[in-house]
């Protein structure tokens, strides 16, 4: 599989928060996986209260790239103005938009407004518990694992539709899972 992943800030800090960042390269590792330099921004702004941040910045597996090219300045901008934040909110997950609707690839993201953008907008994208749910397919994960992963994401205060326990049946009725 050659598909590019690109993430936003969410998924790298909760997976690093939750000390299982190997779990998650585990989980991509058939695909290329990019996050732009203003999610990198965000995870250094992130350190002084989460050190473990740092895992995310120093991994090799994924690589930090830059919005330069004028087309994909006036995507950021137009997906900034929409996500709002002034000038230190948003950023991240503007960046991934719209590095994602120049270069492809699938977009990473947690947050409710930024996946109605990408749905909106065409560009294909998917959450966290997609790539738990991947893993379990592809058999990176075994069901128990999953669950507490999921478990390890949510202590970290990240905000998921469901827990643990629930994880495998919610995956088949949003068709996660077969």
């Amino acid at each position: 599989m050659t598909d590019t992943l690109v993430f936003d800030n969410t998924p790298l800090s909760h997976f690093a928060r939750a000390g299982r960042l190997d779990i998650l390269e585990k989980l991509v590792e058939p695909y290329r996986c990019v996050t732009p330099a203003e999610v990198t921004v965000e995870l250094h702004n992130g350190l002084r209260d989460h050190p473990s941040l740092t895992k995310v910045i120093a991994a090799q597996w994924i690589d930090v790239v830059e919005l330069i090219e004028i087309e994909e300045v006036v995507a950021f901008a137009r997906f900034k103005a929409e996500l709002g934040g002034g000038t230190k909110k948003n950023n991240g997950e503007a960046a991934v938009l719209a590095w994602t609707s120049i270069h492809g690839g699938i977009a990473v993201v947690d947050e409710r407004a930024g996946s109605r953008i990408a749905l909106r907008e065409g560009i294909a994208s998917h959450g966290t518990l997609w790539l738990v749910a991947n893993g379990l397919r592809s058999e990176r994960l075994k069901r128990n694992d999953a669950e507490k992963i999921v478990d390890a994401l949510i202590a970290t205060e990240m905000a998921l539709p469901v827990d643990g326990v629930g994880f495998v049946a919610w995956a088949h009725a949003e068709g996660l899972l077969p």
